[in-house]
């Protein structure tokens, strides 16, 4: 059996008090595999070495690097793979906290005894404004028709970004992340990709992060600054013509659109929302198609996937 060897990812940006509270949670972690905490200062107004001097001094695993110009979540994400030892991959936001000492075994054991398994999704409880909200990949629906699926561990269609972990296998097989998504979508982006390749995704409800939400800092080199909205839809535009079947597409931007357009209404940022509208139709013409296989189509459709929307 291969040795397996952790690094633990983590991009910040802006907010050096914030991630100190994560950095802490991955230093208990009881994981003998767990050989280094890599912390990304993406840019920031400020220097995070200075910082974490002291911590870096009580724990020799933690290395702070730093890019001058801002790379994004995924170009981010990308330059952390890049400097990193582990066969193991685990990324966790700044903002969030792993829940027990155990989480970073738990990806370990899982990755262990499957060969195939390419992704581990936790399951990620959001703390906003006094209330907490479950993020898990399975749809609301989904929950509400079997409400016991959140506590059992299965295999699932993708992951939520906030806290997961990925086999360098995956990375050498399918490529990184797709840094030109910048923000949002792309961890579908890599679900899709992985699945096509045939590795699976699993879910382990007791890999646990709490999030605490802070405002987004989304910034990348050569991108305009937009705000979160306006990538998420121009990214869904690229997804669906990228990876789906033309039967679906026009239903998946139909209801994500009409999704988004809500949001747009609640935050006042229509113009944002065009933005990514027209920004999306405008690169569907210099992205290549790359439909999916029927393979991947029939487990999407197994494992709770996104298809029609």
């Amino acid at each position: 059996m291969e040795h397996e060897s952790v690094s633990v990812l983590i991009g910040s940006r802006n907010r050096p008090q914030v991630v100190r509270t994560c950095i802490e949670s991955v230093r208990c972690q009881m994981a003998p595999e767990l050989s280094e905490i890599l912390v990304l200062d993406d840019g920031s107004d400020c220097e995070y070495a200075d910082e974490y001097a002291s911590l870096v001094h009580l724990d020799v695993r933690i290395r702070c690097l730093r890019v001058e110009e801002p790379l994004g979540v995924a170009g981010g994400r990308n330059y952390l793979m890049r400097a990193a030892n582990g066969t193991i991959m685990f990324f966790i936001d700044d903002d969030a906290v792993l829940s027990t000492p155990t989480s970073v075994a738990a990806a370990v054991q899982a990755f262990q005894s499957d060969d195939i398994l390419g992704i581990v999704a936790g399951k990620i409880i959001n703390h906003r404004d006094g209330r907490e909200d479950l993020l898990v990949p399975f749809s609301r629906r989904t929950r509400r028709r079997s409400p016991s699926i959140i506590d059992a561990r299965q295999i699932v269609s993708y992951y939520l970004g906030t806290c997961h972990a990925i086999h360098r296998r995956v990375i050498e097989t399918v490529g990184h992340y797709q840094e030109d998504l910048v923000f949002g979508e792309e961890e579908l982006d890599l679900a899709y990709r992985a699945i096509n390749a045939g590795f699976r995704i699993v879910y382990l409800p007791t890999l646990v992060a709490h999030h605490y939400p802070h405002p987004s800092v989304v910034k990348a080199r050569g991108v305009a600054h937009r705000t979160e909205l306006y990538h998420h839809v121009r990214n869904r535009f690229l997804l669906a013509w990228k990876y789906l079947p033309a039967r679906y597409v026009v239903v998946y931007l139909t209801i994500w659109l009409s999704i988004y357009a809500w949001d747009a209404v609640r935050q006042s940022a229509i113009r944002d929302y065009l933005r990514g509208i027209l920004h999306g139709i405008r690169t569907l013409g210099a992205q290549r198609r790359q439909v999916i296989r029927p393979e991947a189509i029939s487990y999407l459709r197994r494992y709770h996937g996104r298809l029609w929307y």
